[in-house]
């Protein structure tokens, strides 16, 4: 887990895990003194007593999580110039705990304990613990986008060195079934069932094995006193990650194929579990492995003719490998694209309503007549001109969420064009210049913000209907952000925003020639668009 989010993640695993005590307090009679169990005189201070004690320790819980979500706060201002997207995970964890109202519900548990209401405290903290489990996926996400670029590269590795094992397989094959020496095929087969068993094992090991996972730390902090009876590093494939969606895991009795005295005696629920949790490649590279060892000894017999077919076996089963391989990569990269395709459209929401009401201001500015603004006036437009300036960081942060993807082509383009503008509007606003020129500058931009969006919502609508659909034989390609249908319509965009503002300009022009400095340089940079423009059109032709 990245450092950036551990530390959150963990203090909300022990806020979890402070939930389990007090339940044990809640009885089928515990809503205090009653008709039904009368308070005792001399064993009346018992009850309050321990109900007192619950209250106090839920205060503290509540306390520790008002700490905790001043923590993220602080954490994100810490973050938010070197991991922006750090920065606005743990803001999002913030408002999603202030949208489900959490710190009102442990506020309501303290109330609840203090009357000794504890059945409908028990009720209370079900649902609070829901709430913060969902704050703790929240968390944990972060980290889950750093993990799809390691398993990406692992599962990369993975491919060359299957590509290279099954070159090299149907070399042997064809000197087995040509005129070549069966001894040295036989040593040549060997040492290749050896690199075919070594990369199974490097896959059981790095996928499957529970202490090399990262996407476990927080399951075994959600399940501790679930699972107690085994041990923590127990390898049953029962334990972590049964309970969610399927995760790697490793274990004995987890073949594919059961082994004799091992698979057989298992529950056959765990066994499916076990089934599901392994990699779905190893079992095919293990299997091709087996068959080159039959292979060897058909050549040290000297069968060509049985070898050749052991061979053919072997081969049929890593190339099943590697579509399972492929298909995980293919996987792993719709799920990053899904991921930043919600960053994107979120950052761009909140740029578009901040754009807006910076726009709503600079009307409000530009209603009063000049003679009339005073020094408030200025004030405000200069506060305006902040409100811009923080729109630029927001682009800032979205520019690079495209340029680490590095996919897309024309939108980085769009948005960097867009970001110029908006410095115009920071400058202009400084100068409390509220004019028709910085307004309809705010208004392409928030209707380039627009586009832009709606063509991130078309991308992820896309993007799910293709998930939907069957994948085209061969080897996958790597998907882009955007598709180039996309990219084509934020070109045209980008070309008719330049059209409109060219009209908008030689209508400031008196003759032929400007002579106005702020026209000429604003021509300048038009210029500058439309010869990226170009470029960014011969970029996207096929190559």
């Amino acid at each position: 887990m990245s450092h950036g989010t551990r530390l959150p993640a963990y203090c909300l695993v022990g806020l979890l895990a402070a939930f389990g005590p007090s339940a044990v307090w809640a009885g089928p009679d515990d809503a205090g003194p009653s008709e039904a169990n009368p308070a005792v005189p001399g064993a009346a201070t018992a009850e309050p007593s321990a109900a007192d004690g619950l209250s106090v320790r839920q205060q503290q819980i509540a306390d520790n999580f008002q700490h905790f979500q001043d923590l993220l706060l602080r954490m994100a201002e810490l973050s938010e110039m070197t991991d922006p997207r750090r920065a606005a995970l743990l803001r999002k964890a913030v408002h999603e705990s202030e949208q489900r109202l959490i710190g009102v519900q442990f506020e309501s548990l303290v109330d609840l304990l203090g009357k000794e209401r504890l059945s409908r405290a028990v009720e209370n903290q079900a649902d609070l613990e829901r709430d913060l489990q969902t704050l703790l996926e929240l968390l944990l996400s972060e980290n889950r986008a750093r993990r799809l670029d390691s398993e990406k590269t692992r599962v990369r590795e993975y491919l060359k060195r299957l590509n290279r094992i099954i070159k090299e397989q149907k070399g042997i094959q064809g000197q087995t079934a040509g005129s070549g020496q069966p001894e040295p095929l036989a040593d040549q087969q060997q040492k290749l069932a050896d690199n075919t068993g070594d990369l199974a094992k490097d896959i059981k090991q790095t996928e499957e094995a529970p202490s090399s996972s990262a996407d476990k730390p927080e399951e075994k902090g959600q399940q501790d006193g679930q699972g107690e009876g085994k041990a923590e590093g127990e390898h049953e494939p029962g334990g972590e990650g049964s309970r969610e969606q399927p995760q790697p895991s490793q274990g004995e009795g987890q073949e594919q194929r059961p082994k004799p005295g091992q698979e057989g005696q298992e529950d056959p629920s765990r066994s499916q579990a076990a089934r599901q949790d392994q990699n779905p490649a190893r079992p095919r590279i293990e299997a091709a492995e087996k068959r080159m060892r039959e292979a060897h000894e058909k050549l040290q017999e000297a069968q060509r003719q049985g070898a050749v077919e052991k061979q053919e076996e072997a081969i049929q089963e890593l190339q099943q490998a590697k579509a399972e391989l492929e298909e995980i990569l293919r996987q792993l990269r719709e799920e990053e694209i899904e991921r930043t395709l919600t960053l994107l459209e979120a950052r761009f929401q909140k740029m578009l309503q901040m754009q807006r009401d910076v726009y709503e201001g600079t009307l409000r500015l530009d209603k009063i007549p000049q003679p009339e603004r005073t020094h408030n006036d200025e004030i405000e437009a200069s506060r305006l001109g902040r409100t811009e300036a923080q729109i630029v960081l927001e682009a800032d942060k979205a520019l690079a969420l495209m340029r680490d993807d590095g996919t897309a082509v024309a939108f980085p383009e769009a948005l960097e064009q867009v970001r110029q503008d908006m410095r115009q509007v920071v400058e202009r606003l400084d100068r409390a210049e509220v004019g028709p020129i910085t307004q309809t500058t705010e208004e392409e931009i928030i209707a380039a913000l627009e586009e832009m969006i709606e063509a991130f919502q078309q991308a992820q609508q896309d993007a799910k209907e293709k998930r939907q659909m069957p994948m085209p034989p061969g080897p996958p390609q790597d998907q882009p952000l955007v598709d180039l249908l996309a990219e084509i319509k934020m070109v045209r965009a980008m070309q008719m925003r330049v059209n409109r503002r060219t009209q908008r300009y030689a209508k400031l022009v008196d003759g032929e020639q400007a002579e106005n400095p702020d026209v000429l340089e604003a021509l300048d940079r038009l210029a500058e668009r439309q010869q990226r423009i170009h470029e960014i059109t011969r970029d996207l032709e096929p190559k």
